[in-house]
């Protein structure tokens, strides 16, 4: 059997992904490759370099406003990418003179962008990691398009959000896929167990309860669906996860327990089949 591991986009939802992480490590279930668009692109970057669950969750603590954005981001954004750049360096990099490359990994990486030129999917699984990274994460009018040769490549969920087909592509065989756009119906109330840590993130979560935004985030999962539901009228993978992930908004990288907390629950909720499956592989 060969495990292929679907990350799917989603922001700040993503720290769902390491839930999901701990409890396969804990079935002792490791993925023979890993695909993933935009945060599930980054996690699955960081897990390929060799960071363990820990190593993930010491990551994501560091992704707050203050340490991701920073102005100005050029004409195409609002923020820079400099700052997760060198936060990506600094954690899986190897020096500046040799950036880690996608025939560095342990596992089988490849992380889905979308060619702004063409309007196509382009996968990238080969060259330097942190520059695919970037490409992924890359949210239009957030952070700057990425250019590399003839395409500008940005966040590969306008196209393909759970790049499960992308893993059967490249030979998996069981693939576990993990959508995150499983939210609370709008105008749900929020209530949080944790306080934004800073200022900024304060004031960011505060707007985000504001009716637009709320609908800005609805249309995302809307959007984050059809592109799934189109791909699952073709084929489907063996487990879909889609983590109750209630009112956590893109943004919201403060509400890390409660992520996890869901990525966990929704792999519990399939434990059996999964141990099933394996035995009878």
């Amino acid at each position: 059997m060969k495990i292929g591991l679907a990350l799917g986009g989603g922001g700040a939802r993503g720290s769902a992904h390491i839930g999901v992480l701990m409890e396969l490590e804990r079935l002792g279930i490791r993925p023979s490759l890993i695909t993933g668009t935009s945060i599930g692109g980054m996690i699955g970057a960081l897990v390929a370099a060799g960071l363990d669950t820990a190593a993930l969750i010491t990551f994501f603590k560091q992704l707050t406003v203050g340490h991701i954005y920073g102005l100005p981001g050029g004409a195409a954004a609002i923020s820079s990418n400099a700052k997760i750049e060198k936060l990506l360096h600094d954690t899986i990099g190897h020096d500046a003179s040799r950036r880690i490359a996608f025939a560095d990994l342990n596992i089988p990486l490849a992380v889905v962008t979308t060619d702004l030129v063409t309007r196509k999917e382009i996968i990238l699984d080969e060259g330097d990691v942190v520059e695919a990274v970037l490409a992924t994460i890359a949210l239009p009018g957030i952070f700057p398009p990425l250019k590399r040769g003839k395409h500008i490549l940005a966040d590969g969920g306008l196209l393909n959000n759970v790049p499960f087909d992308v893993a059967r592509a490249r030979g998996a065989t069981y693939i576990i896929a993990v959508s995150l756009s499983n939210t609370a119906p709008y105008g749900t109330p929020v209530e949080e167990t944790t306080p934004p840590p800073d200022v900024i993130s304060r004031a960011l979560a505060f707007t985000q309860r504001r009716p637009t935004l709320q609908i800005l985030s609805v249309i995302n999962d809307i959007w984050s669906d059809v592109t799934l539901r189109t791909r699952l009228a073709i084929s489907q993978p063996e487990i879909l996860l889609r983590p109750d992930m209630g009112t956590i908004s893109i943004f919201d990288t403060h509400r890390l327990e409660e992520g996890i907390q869901a990525g966990q629950q929704a792999v519990q909720e399939v434990e059996a089949k999964l141990l099933a499956d394996l035995i009878n592989s």
